[in-house]
């Protein structure tokens, strides 16, 4: 039904508002949403409105807020403040007791439940269904939307993969900083893989997005330096391999996360996840990166659940 009436209401953008975890997530509704429907989406700063109260007119936008509490205060005050200039609001929540209900139009529920450890594992996962399913339903595409049903079966495969990636991680067990990369549809995953080896690991790590990586930051890296690279098959594949190409002619030490065999050989660690499509790679390859940043912070004697200094919800304008 909200479907429908994006459609009927004629939406023409998308502004998406979120924190942290569920702001990986907008990054992934930002490629999705435009791939899928045609429609702009772009993340918004919720300070446009919490510090520098911009008059904005949001006719003909739809304001997703994105958030797994449903208490952040910044999100809050973006969705409230969107509905009144016009906007169509739609809150991305775990459970019918968040207070964005309250707030925004419609709800597009997780299912996720509450989260109980720090960091969100659970909660980017279904939120990325989400997303997905309301993209390829307001494009009215059902069969796109039906393939959903394979990622079960991925996330199952990449599961399976827990012993190998747990004896991978110990070999940075002295690891200080880092670099994470993706692009298009994946730098979600770089981004969401940055934020837990930061959360769970205290690792330093910069996320970057495949191409802009060579625009600058790559000047940065000594030989011998970790590289995680998220790369799958799809229409971002070849400039990834350029960016291999790079990397290992600087003598860095990659961590290749991708179900192509060309791409994994340049790898001084190769994971291998199944393939499936573009669309679906940052579903089951977070996962690698979760569980990674789970077993370099048991390697570290960290609790990867309880990581100093954070708190939740994160109570934040």
């Amino acid at each position: 039904e909200f479907a429908a009436r994006l459609r009927k209401d004629d939406i023409q953008h998308v502004l998406l508002i979120a924190h942290g975890t569920s702001d990986n997530a907008a990054m992934y509704a930002r490629y999705a949403f435009p791939i899928i429907t045609g429609k702009l989406a772009t993340e918004v700063p919720p300070s446009l409105f919490t510090a520098y109260d911009v008059d904005l007119d949001l006719s003909n936008s739809l304001v997703l807020g994105i958030s797994q509490s449903g208490e952040s205060p910044g999100v809050l005050e973006f969705v409230q403040q969107a509905r009144k200039r016009g906007a169509c609001t739609c809150a991305v929540t775990n459970t019918r007791s968040s207070e964005i209900m309250g707030v925004a139009e419609h709800t597009l529920l997780t299912h996720a439940r509450h989260e109980v450890s720090g960091p969100a594992t659970k909660t980017y996962t279904t939120a990325l269904a989400v997303l997905h399913q309301l993209a390829c339903l307001w494009a009215g595409n059902v069969e796109r939307a039906a393939k959903i049903y394979g990622v079960p079966n991925w996330l199952t495969q990449v599961l399976a993969m827990e012993d190998e990636i747990a004896q991978r991680a110990e070999r940075f067990r002295y690891m200080a900083a880092c670099a994470v990369m993706g692009r298009g549809l994946s730098f979600c995953t770089a981004l969401e893989t940055a934020l837990k080896l930061a959360q769970c690991c205290y690792v330093v790590p910069a996320a970057y997005s495949g191409t802009e990586f060579l625009h600058g930051p790559i000047a940065s890296i000594e030989p011998g330096s970790p590289c995680f690279v998220f790369a799958p098959s799809g229409n971002a594949l070849q400039s990834m391999s350029q960016l291999l190409d790079a990397l290992t002619e600087r003598g860095v030490e990659n961590i290749v996360i991708s179900d192509h065999r060309s791409v994994l050989d340049r790898g001084a660690v190769q994971l291998r996840v199944p393939e499936m499509p573009e669309e679906f790679a940052p579903f089951a390859s977070v996962v690698v990166g979760q569980l990674f940043s789970l077993h370099l912070a048991l390697h570290k004697r960290i609790d990867p659940d309880k990581p100093r200094g954070l708190s939740k919800p994160v109570f934040t304008l």
